[in-house]
């Protein structure tokens, strides 16, 4: 997907640049990045499902990893993580907003 610097663009680019400081300063999230891969350069949040017990997070690592995974509210467990190619993970995306943040995502790792 080609970006072109819209205003919707911008305004993705800020949440996930912002939400990348919680990601990286959130011990527990931190942790499980450092245990899965060498080393943290970005960590970018395409998509995060809150649920009851529980939140759902895929994060774009480094440029070239997806990882998702369940963090438990109640204790703070991390649960049914699964790691996957960047290009793995971008066959599987369909609809046009994570098509866009997904895009946007990788402009910020490679910068």
């Amino acid at each position: 997907m080609k970006l072109i610097g819209s205003r919707t663009e911008s305004l993705i680019r800020e949440r996930l640049e912002k939400f990348e400081q919680i990601i990286l300063n959130n011990e527990v999230i931190y942790n499980l990045l450092v245990s899965h891969f060498d080393e943290i350069k970005h960590s970018y949040c395409l998509n995060q499902i809150i649920e009851q017990a529980e939140d759902i997070y895929t994060l774009l690592v480094n440029g070239k990893y997806v990882i998702e995974f369940e963090l438990s509210r109640l204790d703070h467990s991390i649960s049914d993580v699964q790691v996957e190619s960047l290009n793995e993970y971008a066959k599987k995306v369909k609809d046009k907003s994570s098509k866009l943040t997904l895009a946007i995502a990788m402009d910020l790792s490679n910068k």
